[in-house]
């Protein structure tokens, strides 16, 4: 890249290092069943929750009524980040060879839309993660995470410093696209490739091991 500077890269977590589908399914499957629900199969449930498909829809297929969706929702928010439900997420296997590759050209940051900060930067410690970022950002998603996310976006880029943002749902997209930055939306967390291309990405890639091939059509690397 001569003469250009290297672009931030603003990595997402959940969907994009992390394979979360089993805490997501974990923590629906225990709330349902608190409920008096019947758990949909995993790959069931992770199937819709790809499609965007509502808390209203998957519950009616998992035995829940209509007047059950607010409690449903409460109660999977507070157990959805505590600690315990946080360890049955993995890394997905190219994350930290990727990674190791990239900090070597980029400076790296992470956003992640998180309520707990603390239970964050844990798990990031307990996946050797910490090191990789120069800086990490998260707060709670609101009502609005799209912009939640590039508020958040601006803190860890310079100004007028190029950028690319690397995640996995629309919402990222978006943040990306507001701000004025390339974006790598990967169909490998809670988005399929269909919404993911709705959204109009930069790049559009089935995990972490094609961020590189798509810097390099960027020509960034």
């Amino acid at each position: 890249m001569p003469g250009q500077r290297p672009p931030t890269l603003v990595f997402d977590l959940d969907g994009t290092l992390l394979d979360v589908s089993a805490r997501h399914h974990h923590v629906y499957s225990t709330v349902c069943e608190s409920l008096g629900g019947q758990p949909l199969a995993r790959a069931a449930y992770w199937q819709l929750k790809r499609q965007g498909t509502g808390w209203q829809e998957i519950l009616g297929q998992s035995g829940l009524d209509e007047s059950q969706v607010a409690g449903f929702e409460a109660t999977f928010v507070d157990l959805i980040e505590l600690p315990d439900n946080l360890g049955f997420d993995v890394l997905f296997p190219e994350t930290i060879p990727v990674l190791t590759r990239l900090v070597t050209t980029f400076r790296c940051t992470l956003v992640s839309l998180r309520s707990s900060a603390t239970a964050l930067r844990a798990q990031l410690a307990v996946f050797a993660l910490t090191p990789f970022f120069e800086a990490i950002e998260t707060a709670p998603a609101g009502s609005d995470p799209a912009f939640q996310k590039a508020r958040l976006i601006r803190k860890t880029v310079p100004p007028d410093d190029p950028a690319v943002v690397i995640g996995d749902t629309e919402a990222d997209v978006a943040a990306a696209n507001a701000l004025g930055y390339l974006s790598i939306a990967a169909s490998s967390g809670i988005r399929d490739k269909d919404i993911l291309a709705r959204a109009n990405p930069s790049y559009l890639i089935k995990d972490i091991s094609g961020v590189e091939d798509a810097l390099r059509r960027a020509r960034l690397l």
